[in-house]
């Protein structure tokens, strides 16, 4: 008890935007441990007397604002190396596009908690949980990404925007996607035994390498990224979606600007979503006549395009293009 009001003193004490956030961190942490100890005891625990633990001339706190306030900070929180031993990418896919039906993180995951198909309770608030940090990180209830899991629900656009968030929040999978999977495409995949080795260096003490390997190839599986059988993962440059590109473009340049196309082709859009670059350059052409680009410009060596809009401003177009987009 002193512990938690000690740093709940501390945070009084910085600004309004992180004090908002932190206290935020403090109550969904306090409501996970709730949780755990539920589990454990097979029983509701009665809601907390909030005002003994924590001052009430202090428990007052500026307004979060409501599901479409931008967040406190980045869009993605820099992301930890941590095991990846669920995938639950059928289950993403399947709930993912529900997520615009509810207003809250919290919402969200009772809705997890009930529909996940697990026989366990306590796996279905596990699962829940993952679920909501993967694609929800700083557990921030975004507006981008539950209008366009419902306009792409059962399209391969859906898959292909998953697997890029899930490199964004799941480090050891971007890691994986960026060193081993990239430079194998000149020998159209790599073997299962390969990944298993990169990520066990990884994590030198932990015994669940083959689990997160596997997790790792049904990622590219089910998001439709690459193909597998019992010893090897196959992949090679790729096609997508016209939505998923305007999508994670956005993500990757979420303020209107002008970029150099080397700047694409060096980063994610190609090494984690092995978009082939001339496919690329294509749809930025679609992406100025569909209205979310204001410039393409191809002039001797100087390549570039210019984004009209935040990120904010373009999801409804972009929302607009996955409804649109074939199944």
């Amino acid at each position: 008890m002193a512990t938690v009001r000690a740093v709940w003193n501390a945070v009084e004490e910085v600004g309004a935007a992180e004090q908002a956030k932190l206290k935020k961190d403090i109550t969904q942490t306090v409501n996970r441990l709730k949780s755990r100890v539920e589990d454990r005891l097979s029983k509701s625990v009665g809601p907390p007397k909030e005002l003994p633990l924590f001052d009430a001339r202090k428990v007052e706190s500026p307004p979060l604002g409501d599901a479409n306030e931008s967040p406190p900070g980045p869009r993605f929180p820099e992301p930890t190396l941590r095991v990846y031993a669920k995938d639950l990418a059928e289950h993403a896919l399947r709930h993912l596009p529900r997520a615009a039906q509810y207003r809250t993180v919290d919402e969200f995951r009772d809705y997890l908690t009930e529909k996940l198909q697990f026989n366990s309770l306590a796996t279905r608030r596990r699962s829940a949980n993952y679920l909501v940090s993967r694609f929800f990180p700083g557990e921030f209830y975004n507006d981008d990404l539950p209008p366009f899991a419902a306009a792409a629900a059962g399209k391969p656009a859906l898959g292909e925007a998953l697997f890029y968030l899930t490199c964004r929040t799941e480090q050891i999978v971007s890691l994986v996607a960026e060193e081993v999977v990239f430079p194998s495409l000149a020998q159209g995949g790599v073997s299962r035994a390969r990944l298993r080795d990169y990520i066990q260096a990884r994590f030198p003490d932990s015994k669940s390498a083959n689990q997160v390997a596997g997790s790792i190839v049904r990622s590219y599986q089910f998001y439709g990224l690459g193909t597998a059988n019992r010893t090897r993962l196959h992949v090679s440059l790729r096609e997508g979606s016209l939505a998923s590109f305007a999508y994670v473009l956005y993500l990757e340049f979420p303020e209107p600007g002008m970029y150099a196309f080397e700047r694409m082709f060096d980063g994610p859009m190609h090494q984690w979503m092995l978009w082939d670059q001339q496919w690329m350059v294509r749809q930025l052409y679609r992406l100025r006549e569909a209205g979310l680009l204001s410039k393409v410009s191809e002039i001797d060596r100087l390549r570039q395009f210019t984004t009209k809009f935040t990120l904010a401003d373009a999801v409804p177009r972009i929302v607009t293009l996955a409804k649109e987009s074939p199944a």
